[in-house]
């Protein structure tokens, strides 16, 4: 995997104001200045520099696990005739995990909403790449799990992902394991 300086990946945007709000450094004063006069805030040399592999598997679990636990609009509202609301933020998360059946899952219809989600709002999914397979095993404890795979478009190369969803249809909730680089 051919790397950027020294080993480090461009880091989106939204992960620099995540760790700005963790760190509190809204009001902090600790920018640098260069050779030639301009200012450095740490947000900024952040992006500039990047970010290693871990850190971008950590954001991405953030967010998928934010994705993945929160319940669509189409849950509750016919959005028939409504593309764009269907595949906007008004319509983030997962369909009503709650009201799927052993036979929905061997029909796949859960991995193909599983999959629809992850397209439809994580940009940083490389689509071409993205495979939701049922994990074989035991599907009578309302527990179920999908090997996913993907790739994490990032610069300057992609990252491959892999990745456990295991699904808890009792209580509707989703829990993501064993987020790794594969290669």
């Amino acid at each position: 995997m051919k790397e950027r300086g020294e080993g480090h990946f461009q880091i989106s945007l939204m992960n620099v104001f995540r760790n700005a709000a963790r760190e509190r450094d809204a009001k902090k004063t600790d920018d640098q200045v260069t050779e030639d006069g301009r200012v450095l805030s740490l947000r900024s040399m952040e992006r500039r520099e990047g970010a290693g592999q871990g850190t971008l598997r950590n954001n991405l679990a953030i967010d998928l696990s934010s994705l993945l636990g929160t319940i669509n609009l189409e849950a509750t509202e016919d959005l028939t005739g409504l593309d764009r609301v269907r595949n906007s933020v008004l319509n983030y998360g997962m369909t009503d995990l709650s009201r799927f059946t052993l036979d929905d899952v061997r029909r796949h219809k859960l991995a193909a909403d599983l999959k629809a989600a992850l397209l439809a709002h994580e940009p940083r999914l490389v689509a071409d790449t993205l495979v939701v397979k049922l994990k074989g095993g035991n599907t009578t404890n309302q527990h179920i799990a999908f090997d996913i795979t993907a790739e994490m478009a990032a610069k300057p190369v992609d990252v491959p992902l892999e990745f456990i969803a295991e699904i808890d249809t009792s209580v509707g909730k989703v829990a993501l394991s064993n987020l790794t680089v594969r290669g």
